[in-house]
C-alpha cells in the first residue's frame, strides 16, 4: 500500500480517532487530542486509503526537523490495519525524511533489519490485572497505617485545575520540569481528557482541604496512572499507598487493567511493584545522519539546556 507523510493540520480528527477506536489494543497515546497536547508538533505516515498510520511527534530547530519523544507521552504507535505495514519502507522513508530523531515505540517495529545507523535499546513499564494482583507487605502496612488518620479518600468535589497544579507544585521540588513551562503539556492532557471523558481523579483531604491526589486516563479497558502526589506530611502515613490502592479497585470495577505509566525512576518502580505490578518493556530507537554543523549546534544546547 502507498504511503506518504502527513502534518497534523491536514488530519481529520474524527477519522484519526475511528482509526484508533478500531485497533485492537490501542493505548491513549494516539488519540488524536493527546497527540494535540504532548507534541510541539506532529506527523504521520499515513496509508493513501486511510487503513493505517503511524504518528511521530516533531521538533524544528536550527532548520532541521528531527522526531522526538513528547513528554508525558511513553511511546507511540501504529493504528488501523498494522499488518498491511511494510516496515522496511517505513523505516527508510522515516530516515529519509528525519535525518535525527529519537522515537519510543510500544513495540519493535525494526526488529528484522539490520540498520546499523539505528541503536535500541529497552525500557520498562508497570501493569497489573485483577487475577495478577496482590497486595505485598509493605503496602498492607501503610495502608493500614493511613486507616488510623484523619485523612479522607474521595473522588466527589475535585478541583481538576486545583489537583493539577498541587501535583505539579509539589514534584517540582524533585524534578525541576515541573517548573518550567513544559508542564503545562501535563495541564493541557489534563483538560482535554475531561472534555472528552477520559479523566479519572481521586484525592486526599484533610477536612475540606485538598492535600493530594492521582490522575488517571480511562481508555479502551484501561486505567492509565498519570501523575500524583501526597505532601509530604501525609505519605509517612501511608497516604501514597491508600490513594494508589483506591485508584487500582477503580480501575478493576470498571473492568480496567491498570497502567502505571512509564518511570526510569527504580523508587518507582519499587512502589509499583507492591502491587504486583509486572515489568512490561517497549523499544526506544535512536538515529543521527544530521550534518556535523547541527550535531555539534544540537550539542551546545543540550549542555546548555542541561
Amino acid at each position: 500500500m502507498e504511503s506518504n507523510w502527513i502534518h497534523q493540520r491536514e488530519i481529520n480528527r474524527e477519522d484519526w480517532d475511528r482509526l484508533v477506536q478500531k485497533t485492537v489494543g490501542s493505548s491513549i497515546y494516539v488519540c488524536s487530542f493527546y497527540l494535540d497536547a504532548t507534541a510541539i508538533d506532529w506527523e504521520a505516515y499515513v496509508a493513501k486509503d486511510f487503513s493505517y498510520a503511524i504518528p511521530v511527534g516533531v521538533v524544528r530547530k536550527g532548520g532541521i526537523t528531527r522526531v522526538y519523544p513528547p513528554l508525558f507521552q511513553r511511546y507511540i504507535e501504529p493504528i488501523g490495519d498494522i499488518s498491511a505495514i511494510d516496515w522496511t519502507d517505513f523505516e527508510q522513508s522515516l530516515l529519509k525524511r528525519y535525518s535525527k530523531g529519537d522515537l519510543n515505540v510500544k513495540t519493535d517495529i525494526f526488529s528484522q533489519t539490520n540498520n546499523k545507523s539505528i541503536s535500541s535499546i529497552e525500557h520498562i513499564h508497570q501493569v497489573v490485572n485483577k487475577e495478577q494482583f496482590k497486595l505485598k507487605t509493605q503496602a498492607k502496612r501503610m495502608i493500614k497505617r493511613f486507616g488510623h488518620t484523619n485523612y479522607e479518600i474521595r473522588e466527589e468535589n475535585i478541583n481538576t485545575k486545583e489537583l493539577s497544579q498541587l501535583i505539579a507544585k509539589d514534584l517540582s521540588k524533585k524534578l525541576p520540569l515541573y517548573a518550567t513551562k513544559d508542564v503545562q503539556h501535563l495541564f493541557d492532557v489534563v483538560e482535554k481528557a475531561e472534555k472528552e471523558g477520559y479523566l479519572y481523579k481521586v484525592g486526599v483531604f484533610d477536612g475540606n482541604k485538598l492535600k493530594g491526589g492521582l490522575i488517571g486516563l480511562k481508555f479502551n479497558n484501561k486505567l492509565l496512572y498519570l501523575k500524583g502526589t501526597a505532601l509530604e506530611e501525609l505519605q509517612t502515613e501511608g497516604a501514597m499507598y491508600a490513594l494508589m490502592n483506591h485508584f487500582i479497585q477503580h480501575g478493576f470495577s470498571e473492568e480496567c487493567t491498570i497502567d502505571f505509566g512509564g518511570s526510569r525512576v527504580k523508587g518507582i518502580q519499587f512502589f509499583n511493584t507492591r502491587f504486583s505490578g509486572v515489568d512490561v518493556s517497549y523499544h526506544c530507537y535512536s538515529w543521527d545522519n544530521s550534518p556535523v554543523w547541527f550535531k555539534l549546534l544540537f550539542k551546545m544546547y543540550k549542555r546548555v539546556k542541561g
